[in-house]
């Protein structure tokens, strides 16, 4: 019985394999080129296929489920996916095009039943893959490595992925052909949220193009594990201790012993932000210029990519012809610094509050330590980078607009700059000290945990109050009324030198390979590093090297240094010898 189970098992698994090798050449060929007609019928027959294999798999799984009560419960997504599609293969075996039928195809443009039949199909095969990406998560979670390791892999694998589809025919307008390490740009920007770009992603990349870039920026924000563990949880599966220890290193935050709860809050949270952001940029889009795309399709786009902190707009000048129409300027606003307080923080907030309404006279709910930091150095970010900006620019490039829309504009620059990307002014107008204090919030970015980049508020704060210590005489370090401990601080100042000396590498090597102004080149690499998307124009015009470096700089502000450095040493472990004391003169 256990040997029948058994090669019920490896058959199941190789359907699937082939069902999505197929599947995916047969999207690729189909809506990543332009095929004819024999590459269109090679395309829809490997679409069959999938979609056979798939039922095959599907009718193993029930023979080897005890009951089909219990093959239900765990399978019942996919079930419902088998249903619909036999549904949809009973209608194209009757033939028969009823009135209703056809003005539901005219409505959508399709020109017949088979038509919808193989749309319906494609849909099935994704919605199939992504159902089946939590079994590779858990074997990849099972493997003995590093979470970091894991981390990073997962995060390469996305980029070229990312890439390939970029690099297809139809990603690109037929006039505008991308080369591969434009695509690998593209794709890495997009992954580590960060809104560079080489080429305008309005008119330099089709609707087919503009939709990977924003899946990646899905992915790149939220974390590939995180919505791989996200299916778990929808399948019924639950997280296993690997993948638990994964997550641990992707959120950066001690909450995930529940993790099935804080992953779904985060998925709530994220997919409840991104449409309640798209239902205001319609309604603000609508009022304003043209839309290059679809608008609907727009306002998703840019609710996604403001949640991410992505800064990637099809709008050529990207927020510039919003900078007075309220309804967008404060929804991106509220998206940028809602995703970039860390989903941590939102968890905390959100049970704060669900405690403030349901629990007013028991419990007393308070926001935890590291929430308040956040919120608290947030803010503080945020009113002096606006007042200082719009101070800057008073009677210069905001010279001609009201006190009002001077210190909107402030708000939003300083919103922005902290790895968001969007801007509403022309960069290269601002004053040099309007840009150094720019650079100086692109250095220090978000929350930990969260969609945003740089080297975190938290460890900004830990340095400040060890700089307090030492001013006051004290050894140890406090924030608030809590006693910090000495690993904690030494991590916080080992992220914010590792991020000095990468900007500095980066900004010297980049000075030999493009030859431009300082403070030009020190823009980029800070924008880069702290996965801003701000540029004063260079980045249309990096030399091969010079993308390289960017590509580079990009990934280890997404990832960390501390996330690259426990990948490359492993754990540390205190020695147990102790050495004689020396003594060093400083200053």
């Amino acid at each position: 019985m256990e040997a029948t189970g058994g090669r019920i098992v490896g058959w199941r698994r190789l359907a699937l394999i082939l069902a999505g090798i197929c599947g995916l050449t047969g999207l690729i060929i189909e809506y990543g080129t332009y095929p004819d007609a024999w590459a269109l019928r090679l395309a829809h027959g490997l679409s069959t296929a999938a979609v056979v294999l798939f039922l095959c798999e599907q009718l193993l799984g029930w023979r080897a489920a005890d009951s089909f009560r219990s093959y239900l419960r765990l399978r019942w997504p996919t079930f419902a996916l088998s249903c619909l599609l036999g549904l949809q293969g009973l209608a194209l075996m009757a033939g028969s095009h009823t009135a209703w039928l056809r003005r539901l195809l005219e409505s959508l443009r399709l020109e017949s039943l088979t038509q919808a039949y193989l749309i319906v199909m494609q849909v099935y095969l994704v919605a199939t893959i992504l159902l089946e990406l939590p079994h590779l998560h858990r074997r990849f979670a099972s493997l003995r490595m590093r979470p970091a390791v894991g981390f990073i892999g997962a995060f390469i694998v996305v980029i070229l992925l990312g890439a390939g589809l970029l690099v297809l025919p139809r990603a690109t307008p037929v006039e505008q052909p991308i080369h591969f390490l434009d695509a690998l740009f593209t794709s890495t920007s997009a992954v580590c949220v960060t809104g560079l770009a080489v080429r305008d992603t309005g008119t330099g990349f089709t609707l087919f193009g503009q939709t990977v870039i924003l899946l990646l920026i899905q992915l790149g924000g939220l974390g590939i594990m995180s919505l791989t563990a996200a299916l778990s949880l929808l399948l019924g599966r639950g997280i296993g201790v690997r993948e638990n220890s994964l997550l641990r290193e992707v959120f950066q935050v001690p909450m995930l012993d529940e993790a099935g709860r804080v992953i779904r809050a985060i998925i709530l949270v994220t997919l409840g932000c991104e449409a309640v952001g798209a239902a205001c940029l319609y309604i603000g889009f609508s009022n304003g210029p043209p839309p290059p795309g679809p608008l609907l399709f727009t306002a998703v786009f840019h609710a996604v990519s403001a949640f991410c902190n992505a800064g990637f707009a099809t709008y050529p000048d990207s927020m510039m012809s919003f900078a007075d129409n309220p309804w967008v300027m404060v929804t991106v606003n509220l998206l940028i610094i809602v995703g970039g307080l860390g989903f941590g923080v939102l968890v905390q907030i959100w049970a704060w509050w669900r405690g403030r309404i349901y629990h007013r006279h028991g419990r007393d709910y308070r926001l935890g330590l590291h929430g308040q930091v956040v919120l608290t150095v947030t803010a503080v970010l945020l009113v002096a980078g606006c007042g200082l900006i719009a101070a800057f620019e008073w009677n210069g490039s905001l010279g001609a607009v009201g006190p009002g829309l001077k210190l909107a504009q402030g708000f939003f620059q300083s919103t922005t700059c902290r790895t968001a990307g969007f801007n509403s002014m022309d960069l290269t107008l601002l004053t040099q000290a309007s840009l150094l204090v720019m650079i100086v919030l692109m250095y220090i970015g978000g929350a930990p945990g969260s969609t945003a980049g740089g080297v975190k508020v938290t460890a900004v704060a830990i340095a400040w109050a060890n700089l307090r210590s030492i001013t006051q005489g004290r050894s140890r370090v406090w924030i608030g009324r809590r006693e910090l401990e000495a690993v904690h601080v030494q991590r916080a100042l080992l992220v914010l030198s590792a991020a000095l000396v990468a900007a500095a590498l980066g900004t010297l090597i980049l000075l030999l390979t493009e030859g431009r102004d300082l403070m030009v080149t020190t823009f980029e690499v800070f924008s880069a590093l702290g996965t801003v998307g701000l540029s004063l124009g260079l980045t249309p015009f990096l030399t091969p090297a010079g993308q390289l470096v960017i590509i580079m700089l990009m990934f280890i502000g997404r990832l960390g240094p501390l996330t690259l450095a426990s990948s490359l040493t492993g754990d540390l472990h205190e020695p147990h010898v102790r050495l004689p004391r020396g003594r060093i003169l400083i200053g």
